[in-house]
């Protein structure tokens, strides 16, 4: 009789392990992850993945090199911001930003791709003229907007997203512990897949440099990297 009951309870127990996952899946097919709110999908011509939170596409005006390869989203509820694009030699941009006092990046593998994780910040130009808000606006922690630039580079090409947070609205430390990143920007790194990028834009089309130029810019900035040149020499 014992024995019968333990089967009776493991088997409602299977039954309701069941009927969880299916619930799960159902709010998975209407863009909702069951513990941890809305999520969203996206799609574009170098790379898929989903946000959490419930995101608009803003309207990328381009008709340049970079058309077709960089997109833009919004989670107003949360005052973030993600640009995206996919350039070869992209990462020419970050290793001068980083000359210009940018830190070291953190380096996380998801899914077996590296990503280099760059921290910053930045105060937005009101183009505030009255001294006394100026003053305000300054020492104003609201304004700051905090920015994480996170990089793939694949083959020489960089898959970059840029994420920045407006008014402290989500909490950051500029850590990778933080619920910005843990909550909003990692779940969609993870997420991410890759597509073909062999028709990517080139970073000196985008800088409007002759293929040379760029390249002996290049060379120059290895070379300062690797202690061959003075920063300031």
């Amino acid at each position: 009789m014992l024995n019968k009951k333990i089967t009776i309870i493991a088997a409602a127990i299977l039954v309701l392990i069941i009927a969880s996952i299916g619930t799960a899946s159902a709010f998975e097919l209407f863009g909702m992850d069951l513990f941890g709110g809305p999520t969203t999908d996206f799609d574009t011509n170098f790379m898929s993945g989903t946000f959490t939170g419930d995101l608009t596409q803003n309207e990328v005006k381009d008709n340049g090199p970079t058309k077709g390869w960089a997109a833009s989203y919004e989670d107003k509820e949360n005052n973030i911001t993600y640009n995206m694009s996919c350039v070869k030699d992209g990462d020419f941009i970050t290793d001068v930003y980083q000359l210009q006092g940018l830190s070291q990046p953190e380096i996380r593998n998801y899914n077996g791709q590296p990503w280099k994780i760059f921290f910053s910040q930045a105060v937005p130009d009101n183009n505030i003229t009255d001294d006394k808000n100026s003053s305000d606006d300054a020492n104003s922690t609201n304004d700051t907007i905090n920015v994480y630039i996170c990089e793939a580079d694949i083959n020489g090409t960089a898959y970059t997203i840029n994420v920045m947070s407006y008014d402290n609205k989500t909490e950051c430390d500029g850590t990778l512990f933080c619920p910005l990143y843990k909550d909003h920007i990692e779940p969609l790194i993870k997420s991410i897949e890759f597509k073909d990028s062999k028709k990517a834009p080139e970073m000196y089309e985008i800088l409007n440099m002759s293929k040379e130029e760029f390249e002996y810019n290049q060379e120059y900035l290895d070379k300062v990297f690797a202690g061959e040149i003075p920063l300031n020499g």
